[in-house]
């Protein structure tokens, strides 16, 4: 976990970072591409030097990358703190937010009686765009609310989307076609007093999302947060925190994805082998036995593997219906996985939902995976939060009796392309 206290770039950070780089900024400033997209502005794919187009120090992303959580201080202002806060308060009193009953209270209250669900208790969001109506959403509307403060906080979540996107080397993030418009995702979001999320990861292999996995042009990848409330917030009286469960070891390797492949568990470290390593699912393989295989990155695993492959597959090939929706580790770990020392190793980020773990859910009194942490971050006005969409699991703890607001994202990446055996089944499904 990264901590970094006093960084207040906003809003004089343009006219810094111009003095400090002079005619170097200038020229880069031509290279940007001007897009209407949510306000933002993308920058070509081409990796710009870091040294120009830093808003983030390097330690944030060496966080990331290993699987934890960033945590930037102080990233905005308090009066752009109050002035935001204040906006997203009129917007909700206003009826610009939309509840979507996710959160705990909600969850509990339809399984007893919807007629007693109380809106003002669960979790609401004012979005950028709303994809099931194709249009902006009212966070855009420029005749709403101090629509100024929005505009400003566009532009530097934009330059930041560009500089995690460098940072991270994933160029995917500044990818721009018309039909991937709006995909990256923005929002006020408001939890209720009593309001709660359940465990969970914010993206998931398209093998694990049914039927229409592969059918979004675009997914997540990376995750922030920047909190909005005061001053005086006290996690241990309001609760509220965001809980994150990163791996006790530190990754090895880049978490997430490689070649679009999603990551989906983890090799626990050993004596023999003391690295974390990231289990990636490849749903693209070809053969009659199926068409997913795991793998991890060759990369000094006990010395005992040729350096000249870059992914060590631990798994024949197979089909991800049933084996990976019946799942627990221990399906991986005694059916898939040949090798029963590799795994033993094996466990998933976060076990694919079914009747299975539903019930292991209700039973268990132990929320952490093996190999996990606890890292409970307390929603601090001003505090900026990025983790990888895919590889850390987290939850909101519940508000006590105080609204918990924030600004919430995700920055997107092109997905794969769909597998050809995929074709025919999406087509159907669209409609």
């Amino acid at each position: 976990m990264l901590k970094i206290t006093n960084v207040k770039r906003f809003p004089n950070y343009g006219f810094i970072r111009f003095c400090s780089w002079g005619c170097s900024y200038v020229f880069a400033i031509l290279l940007l591409k001007p897009c209407c997209t949510l306000g933002f502005w993308f920058l070509p794919t081409a990796r710009i030097s870091t040294q120009i187009f830093q808003l983030l120090p390097d330690s944030v992303f060496e966080v990331i990358n290993k699987g934890g959580i960033a945590i930037v201080d102080d990233f905005l202002p308090a009066s752009q703190i109050s002035r935001l806060r204040q906006d997203a308060q009129g917007l909700y009193e206003n009826n610009h937010f939309k509840v979507d009953a996710i959160a705990g209270y909600g969850y509990k209250a339809n399984q007893r009686d919807k007629a007693q669900f109380d809106p003002a208790k669960d979790r609401a969001v004012c979005p950028a765009f709303i994809p099931s109506q194709q249009r902006i959403g009212p966070f855009l509307d420029s005749n709403l609310g101090d629509s100024d403060a929005r505009l400003a906080l566009q532009k530097l979540v934009a330059e930041m989307r560009s500089d995690v996107a460098i940072g991270l080397d994933r160029p995917g993030m500044n990818y721009y076609k018309d039909e991937y418009r709006n995909n990256h995702e923005l929002s006020y979001t408001r939890f209720g007093p009593g309001a709660f999320l359940k465990r969970h990861t914010d993206e998931h292999h398209e093998e694990l999302k049914g039927v229409r996995g592969w059918s979004t042009p675009t997914r997540r990848s990376l995750s922030w947060l920047i909190y909005l409330n005061e001053n005086n917030w006290d996690a241990s009286q309001d609760g509220g925190c965001l809980r994150t469960y990163p791996q006790l070891t530190p990754s090895s390797t880049p978490v997430g994805s490689r070649q679009g492949d999603l990551q989906i568990g983890w090799l626990t470290p050993t004596s023999q082998d003391p690295f974390e390593r990231p289990v990636f699912l490849d749903g693209r393989r070809e053969g009659e036995s199926g068409h997913c295989a795991l793998y991890i990155d060759n990369f000094q695993l006990a010395n005992e593997f040729s350096s000249q492959n870059r992914r060590l597959y631990l798994t024949r090939n197979f089909q991800a219906d049933p084996y990976l929706f019946l799942s627990t580790d221990w399906v991986v770990q005694h059916v898939l996985i040949g090798d029963p020392k590799l795994g033993s190793r094996f466990h998933y980020v976060e076990p694919p939902k079914s009747s299975l773990t539903d019930y292991w859910d209700k039973i268990s009194t132990v929320n952490n995976q093996p190999g996990e942490g606890i890292k409970d971050v307390a929603p601090t006005g001003g505090r900026l939060v990025l983790f990888d969409s895919v590889a850390l699991p987290h939850e909101v703890l519940a508000t006590v009796e105080r609204e918990r607001w924030a600004i919430s994202g995700w920055f997107h990446e092109v997905q794969q392309a769909i597998p050809s055996r995929q074709v025919f089944l999406n087509t159907n499904t669209a409609a």
